[in-house]
Parts: C-alpha cells; sequence; structure tokens
C-alpha cells in the first residue's frame, strides 16, 4: 500500500484536537447567595471535577470519520505483486537527442549532452540503451545495447544542424528499436527544447504497449532570438538598367529592449551593401536596400545579421530567376487592345514579347501566356496548360451576348452582361489581395476600388474555378482555375476604354504586368525552398550533377516521376551538366523554416497528446508496468473513504440523539462530613 499525496498523513495530528478538548472540559458549580447561614452546618465540598472520556465509542466513532477523511485526501493505492515484478525488470532506454538549428541557442546543446550523459549514467549492469539523433529526420546513432561506453561515444559526433524539427519521425524509430527488447521495461527519453513546431505530426504515431516516454527539458528559461525572416527581391529597370532591389523582413522574439545589428547584403558571393539597423524588442522590422545593378542570369542572393545567441538563423538565402523575356500570345486582338499592348510593351524585368496570332493555334513550347481576347480556347492547348502554360480569357461584347458555358477550360458560365450606365458604373469589391495576381495592391489595396465598370459580363463560377475579385453586386470578376501544372484566368473585368475606365486608372498598368507575370507562373517560382523537401531538375538537364552548399557532389538517379534529390542542408545548390564547371544551369536557394526561429517550448505535459498505445489502441496492456499515478486513477480508493466517513457521521449522529446519550443530566458532587 502506498500514497500518491503522503503529505497529507500529517494532518492526521489532528486527531487529538477532540480528545484534548473533551479532557480539559470543566462542569463548575455556581455559588448562590444564601440569606443567613448560622443553622447550617459547615462542610467542605468540591467545587468542581475534571471529566473523563465517559463515551468511548461515541468519540472513537468521531476520531475514525476524520481519520477516513485524511485517507481519502491522502490518495492511497494498493500496489500488486505482478506490478513490483514489472519494475524489477531490466530496462530498455532510448535517447532520442534533439539536433535541430534552434538547439544551437547559447548553452543549449552543451544542456543536452549533459543530460543524455545522466541519463546513461543511471542505468544498472543489465539495462540496455540507444542513441537517435533527430531533426526533420531521425538517424540511429547506437542500436540497443549494454555498452555504456559505447552510448556516450555516439554522442561525441553529434552537433545542431541547420534543419527544422519533427518528433514524429523520431518516435517511429524509437519504435522499431523497442522491438528488439520485447520483455524489458521499455522508455523513450527526449532531450529537447521542445519547441511547439516540433510536435507537428505527433497525433497518431502509434507506440507499443507498456512504453513509457518522459521529455528533458534543456531549452533556455529565458530567451530573445532575432533572425532574417523573409526577402522580398525584384528585378526593376532605372532607365536603360536593369536594377535589384532587395527588402529584407528581420523579426525579434523575446527582446526586452531596442538592440543594434548590422545587416550585410551578399550577391553571387560578393558584398553589394551593409545597414545599420535599430530592432524593436519584438515584432517585424523592415530594411530597405538601395537597388543595386543586377546581373542577366540568377542571382544568389544573401541577407546576414550579427551573430546574437543562436547564429544560425541569422541568414536567409534567396535566388532571384534570371531575367528571360516573357512570350505572350494575343488572340483575337483589334482595336480595343491597345492600352493593354502599350502596358506591355513598358517595362522590363521581365520584357514582353508580344505576338499577334488569329489563327488560335496549339501555343509553341517557349510561349509563356496565351491571351484570348473575346475568344475561346480550344482543347487543343490542354497538354500544354498541364505542363505549366498560362491562358487569360477576356470576356467582352461578343463573349458576354453568349449564354452558357464557352469551354469545358474557361471556369464559369456566361448568364448575358450587365448594364451600370444608370448608377454610374460599378466597382471592384472582395478582392483578394493575400492571392498573387493582386500583390502589387496589398499595400494600397484602395487602387482597386476607384475604377469604375459600366458594361460587364454576368458570371457563374463554376465549382472547380476559385473567385479573385467580384462586382459591387457580387458578380464574379476575375475567375481563377488551376489545369495540371498551369492556369486558366477568366476575366469580366472589363481592359478596355469602352466598358469601363480601368484603363485610364494607375492600377491598370502594374495590374496588366501582373496578370501575365502570374499566367506564365513566374510569380510563383518562389525565392527559396526549406529544407525537407525535394528539387524536381528539368527534364532538359542532361546527365545533372548538383553541388550542395557543403560543397558534396549528387549525382541523382531518374525515376519514374523524373530526377528529384532530397534538400538536406541549407545554402544555394546548384545544378551542372554533366561535369561540375562554368555557369550552373540552375540554382536553388534552402533555408531552415522560419518556426525554428521561435524558441517557446512547449509543456511535457503535451508532448504525446495523441499518440496510441498498443496495436489495438486500446492503451496499456496488463502485464505491462504502471506508475503510481495510473494505478491510483484505477483504483480510486479515496472515492470509498469518502463514502466511508459520510455514513460514519450520519450514524454518530443518530448514536448521539439517542438513549441515555440524548438526555441531559447533572453530575451532583458528594459531600463529604468534616468529622
Amino acid at each position: 500500500m502506498g500514497f500518491l499525496v503522503p503529505a497529507f498523513l500529517a494532518a492526521m495530528a489532528a486527531l487529538a484536537v477532540p480528545l484534548l478538548l473533551h479532557l480539559r472540559h470543566r462542569d463548575r458549580d455556581k455559588p448562590q447567595l444564601f440569606p443567613s447561614l448560622m443553622f447550617l452546618e459547615k462542610l467542605t465540598i468540591r467545587t468542581e471535577q475534571r471529566q473523563r472520556v465517559s463515551d468511548w465509542p461515541l468519540l472513537l466513532m468521531r476520531l475514525a470519520a476524520l481519520a477516513l477523511l485524511v485517507f481519502a485526501f491522502s490518495r492511497p493505492l494498493f500496489r500488486s505483486q505482478r506490478a513490483r515484478a514489472g519494475d524489477a525488470r531490466s530496462r530498455a532506454v532510448v535517447l532520442l537527442v534533439d539536433r535541430s538549428l534552434s538547439m544551437g541557442y547559447e548553452g543549449t546543446w552543451a544542456r543536452a549532452l549533459d543530460s543524455a550523459r545522466a541519463v546513461i549514467a543511471t542505468l544498472g549492469n543489465n539495462d540496455r540503451v540507444a542513441v537517435v539523433a533527430y531533426d526533420d529526420m531521425a538517424e540511429t546513432r547506437q542500436r540497443l545495447t549494454t555498452d555504456k561506453a559505447a552510448a556516450v561515444a555516439s554522442l561525441a559526433s553529434l552537433s545542431p544542424r541547420a534543419r527544422g524539427t519533427r518528433l514524429a519521425p523520431a518516435l517511429r524509430v524509437a519504435r522499431q528499436q523497442l522491438l528488439d527488447a520485447p520483455f524489458a521495461a521499455a522508455q523513450i527519453v527526449v532531450i529537447s527544447d521542445l519547441q511547439r513546431a516540433g510536435a507537428v505530426g505527433v497525433a497518431g504515431v502509434e507506440l507499443p504497449t507498456g512504453v513509457s516516454v518522459r521529455g528533458i527539458v534543456v531549452g533556455p528559461e529565458r530567451w530573445e532570438n532575432s533572425t532574417v525572416h523573409a526577402i522580398d527581391a525584384r528585378r526593376v529597370v532605372s532607365g536603360e538598367r536593369t536594377l535589384l532591389a532587395v527588402k529584407a523582413r528581420l523579426q525579434r522574439h523575446g527582446g526586452t529592449a531596442p538592440q543594434e545589428r548590422t545587416v550585410r547584403l551578399v550577391l553571387n558571393g560578393r558584398e553589394a551593401a551593409t545597414q545599420q539597423v535599430t530592432l524593436a524588442p519584438t515584432g517585424e522590422t523592415v530594411v530597405t536596400f538601395a537597388p543595386v545593378p543586377a546581373p542577366e542570369g540568377a542571382v544568389a542572393v544573401q541577407l546576414s545579421l550579427s551573430p546574437d545567441a543562436l547564429a544560425a538563423d541569422d541568414t536567409l538565402v534567396a535566388v532571384v530567376p534570371r531575367d528571360d523575356d516573357l512570350r505572350v500570345t494575343l488572340i483575337n486582338g483589334g482595336a480595343e487592345t491597345l492600352f493593354f499592348e502599350r502596358a506591355l510593351d513598358i517595362g522590363r524585368a521581365p520584357s514582353v514579347q508580344l505576338t499577334r496570332d488569329a489563327s488560335a493555334a496549339a501555343p509553341s513550347a517557349r510561349t509563356g501566356v496565351m491571351v484570348y481576347w473575346d475568344a475561346v480556347p480550344g482543347s487543343t492547348i490542354t497538354p500544354w496548360l498541364e505542363a505549366g502554360g498560362g491562358a487569360v480569357v477576356v470576356v467582352g461584347r461578343r463573349l458576354g451576348a453568349r449564354r452558357g458555358s464557352l469551354s469545358p477550360l474557361i471556369p464559369a458560365t456566361v448568364a448575358g452582361s450587365a448594364d451600370r450606365l444608370s448608377d454610374r458604373g460599378g466597382t471592384l469589391r472582395d478582392v483578394r489581395t493575400e492571392h498573387p495576381l493582386f500583390a502589387p495592391f496589398r499595400e494600397v489595396p484602395d487602387a482597386l476600388g476607384a475604377v469604375r465598370l459600366f458594361r460587364y459580363a454576368r458570371l457563374d463560377a463554376a465549382s472547380e474555378g476559385a473567385v479573385l475579385a467580384r462586382f459591387d453586386d457580387g458578380l464574379p470578376a476575375v475567375v481563377e482555375r488551376r489545369v495540371g501544372q498551369g492556369r486558366v484566368l477568366l476575366l469580366a473585368l472589363p481592359l478596355d476604354n469602352n466598358a469601363g475606365d480601368f484603363p485610364l486608372q494607375p492600377a491598370f498598368l502594374p495590374f496588366v504586368r501582373q496578370l501575365v507575370m502570374h499566367a506564365s507562373g513566374r510569380d510563383a517560382t518562389p525565392l527559396w525552398r526549406t529544407t525537407g523537401e525535394r528539387w524536381a531538375l528539368s527534364r532538359a538537364i542532361a546527365s545533372p550533377v548538383v553541388e550542395a552548399p557543403d560543397g558534396t557532389l549528387i549525382r541523382p538517379v531518374a525515376d519514374s516521376q523524373g530526377t528529384a534529390i532530397p534538400l538536406t542542408d541549407a545554402g544555394v545548390y546548384r545544378a551542372y551538366a554533366e561535369r561540375v564547371g562554368g555557369d550552373a544551369v540552375s540554382l536553388l536557394a534552402v533555408n531552415v523554416p522560419t518556426s525554428e526561429s521561435v524558441l517557446t517550448p512547449m509543456d511535457t505535459a503535451e508532448l504525446l497528446l495523441g499518440v496510441q498505445t498498443g496495436a489495438n489502441r486500446s492503451g496499456r496492456s496488463a502485464d505491462a508496468p504502471q506508475s503510481d499515478e495510473e494505478l491510483e486513477r484505477r483504483q480510486s480508493p479515496w472515492r470509498l473513504l469518502l463514502l466511508a466517513a459520510l455514513l460514519l457521521l450520519v450514524l454518530e449522529t443518530f448514536v448521539a440523539t439517542r438513549g441515555r446519550r440524548g438526555t441531559a443530566r447533572r453530575i451532583v458532587s458528594q459531600a463529604r462530613s468534616q468529622s
């Protein structure tokens, strides 16, 4: 027998209180005034008498009720012989050591190694231990062994890596290790800073019956961290030159006062600019660099902060794609396309090569966007769309006069046209500025609200179409549909000056250029990817050779889905054809997930929320050793003790008010003669 909260047993001292009060109680006689004592005999009498315990059964009932209450609050439990035998088994312990980027915070890694060595030191001679290192993947560094020195030696070769955190793969590897010890008392020990982001995917992991899991938190109690959160980089045209405009978004977490830091901009390995910046205690700080001359090819951009307690996240890399011309084919264009064509002619980065084609033939492989002006695309472009092409369908007067479906590729049906001349024109509402199509208007959303539209087609969006903007009467203005890797954009929004004043508004030029950029998929190409993903190389690269950020050369092997390599390190990957030399055919920037920079830990009680135990998901088996908390929770004897105490108090009340105990009486002292 044991107690879950033995400190409550100290309340047993309260049993002496009723007894002491009873024994200290005294009945005192009150003297009465009498007119004359001359005729009375003088006798010496006792006017008080110490009480003795005269009703032991009643007192014992009260003391027993109080003792039962004390035992109930102490949460007793009964350990069976089977449980004691299970506790005596040899142990099999799997150490899960977190080596993600966040473990590189000042002092954290040293505490992690010390904690791992301390766990190994507590094991007995017959106990076995395994070491598994994990970040976004898990790796067994030492299988289950009784050789404690080998386990300690496996820790020496570990160090934090520029990778994210995922606990779920590590738990699965630990499960496989414990299959080699089916009769041992199994335990998984997680040594980590226990970032909340690392628990994603833990729900649904299934562990063998009888496995206990505990976490050792080694992260800092108080922390602050600054990081380069994001990079915005784009090509701009100034006169005859193409420049690269770079904007850095810095984030700081957990600070208490402003902080001075240095930000460095490096392009293709050469330092381009340096700025001093003051970071707020928490939140985002934006640093804008002056535009610098941009190379024609792809540009590797690196932004670095001066190091802090977690230096590994103070650098972010990105790759700005090369400045190739964008080929746009215009189908069925007339005089009403004048403003549209002039908008595409203005500006570079990239330059737009516009070609007119009245035949609506299938696009070539080099065509980036097909614009169907008041025309319907044929099914012949479907393979081109699925391969990544983009089509824009502008619904004008001719298509607006139709009713019903125009083409299986178009994500809406036409239901006539709307005339808004009588109410001075309609406007745009419900514009999804978070969508890439409206990226130029995220900081000035009112720019599109000034447009007046007098006539436009009434569209009914299909289920496969996403409405990106609506008119103020609720009708769809822009609808998008994905087709394989490509997309089809349907515009009821007039792009000519006959049905509205959009071409006369300042928002027209950035909208038209972003329209063809988004349709071609260029703005969908991310500036960087994150570790743990895979890079699918272009089929146009013959016998590719990839140089990893650490200089390692990788020769990927093509399979049924093409050629792809796992992105295991942060930095810039370079792909070459056949051999390394000269300019890389393709560049890709890879960074650690930004969640690694937020060091807020989760409580150890949240560690295994959603984890299933046992093959049938029924919990712990009857033969597995159980903790005191589990035993007490299953037995719950405190409920019976409280019920017994209540029944005893009811019985005491009944006994105390019946028979001679319920009759008041006075004890008179015997007078003794003074002879």
